[in-house]
C-alpha cells in the first residue's frame, strides 16, 4: 500500500526541517528531507571530483543508498554515511548548482517516490508540494523574513548565503521554488517551533500512520 505524504516546502532557513521532523515524530510518520539527498549527492561529487559534464553518467550509477532509521533515514554513499558532511562548506557551495541539473532532480524524485510507496512520510524541501507530490492533500509552505532566515542560518553555522540561495532556487529552470497551489502558508518569523508545529498538526485532522 502506498503511503501518505505531508509536504512542507519553503525557502532556506524557514524552519522546514525542524518543523517537519517534529511533525513526523508527533504523527508517527517517517521524516525525509529532499535537500539531504541533494547535499549527499553534492558531497559525493566533491569527494570524487565529478565534473558537470559527467554528472548524468555518475548519478545513473550512483552508489547512494537509503537506510531506514526509526523515524528518519540515513543516506549512504559507497557505504559511508553522508550525514556528517551535509553542512560542509564545500557542500553548501555546491548544492544549489547540483539541484539545477534535471538528471539530479529525476534521480532524487525517483528515490522519494520509492520511499512513499513503502511509508507514510513528512517530507520537506522546495518542490515537494509543487512537483514531487502535487496531489497530496497536506501541503504547507513555511516562510520567514530574509533577516530572520539569515540569523537562523548564522546560528546553524552554515555558510550558505540566504540571498544568493533564494535567487538560485527561485530562478532555476527545473522545478523553481514556488508556493504550491493549494498549500497553507505559515509565516514563521515571530512564531516558536511549538506554535508552528501546532499550526500544522491542527490542519491535519485525525491522521494516524497506516503503515509504520
Amino acid at each position: 500500500m502506498a503511503g501518505r505524504v505531508i509536504a512542507i516546502d519553503g525557502p532556506a532557513a524557514s524552519g522546514k526541517s525542524t518543523v517537519a521532523r517534529s511533525v513526523a515524530s508527533a504523527v508517527g510518520f517517517l521524516f525525509v528531507s529532499s535537500g539531504h539527498f541533494y547535499r549527499a549527492l553534492a558531497w559525493g561529487t566533491v569527494v570524487e571530483g565529478i565534473p558537470d559534464e559527467k554528472l548524468n553518467d555518475w548519478v545513473t550509477e550512483s552508489p547512494l543508498t537509503v537506510e531506514d532509521k526509526e523515524n528518519t533515514i540515513s543516506l549512504l554513499l559507497d557505504g559511508k554515511d553522508a550525514t556528517p558532511h551535509l553542512s560542509d562548506p564545500e557542500v553548501a557551495a555546491k548544492v544549489s548548482q547540483i539541484a539545477t541539473f534535471p538528471c539530479m532532480r529525476d534521480f532524487v524524485n525517483s528515490r522519494l517516490h520509492a520511499l512513499a510507496e513503502e511509508r507514510d512520510l513528512v517530507m520537506e524541501g522546495r518542490d515537494i508540494g509543487s512537483v514531487v507530490f502535487p496531489a497530496t492533500p497536506w501541503k504547507f509552505y513555511l516562510d520567514a523574513s530574509p533577516e530572520e532566515r539569515a540569523r537562523r542560518r548564522a546560528r546553524q553555522g552554515d555558510e550558505d548565503p540566504i540571498a544568493e540561495r533564494d535567487r538560485l532556487d527561485s530562478t532555476r529552470v527545473t522545478a523553481p521554488l514556488v508556493i504550491p497551489e493549494g498549500s497553507i502558508v505559515i509565516d514563521t518569523t515571530h512564531l516558536s517551533l511549538e506554535q508552528v508545529v501546532d499550526a500544522v498538526i491542527a490542519r491535519l485532522g485525525n491522521i494516524e500512520p497506516l503503515n509504520p
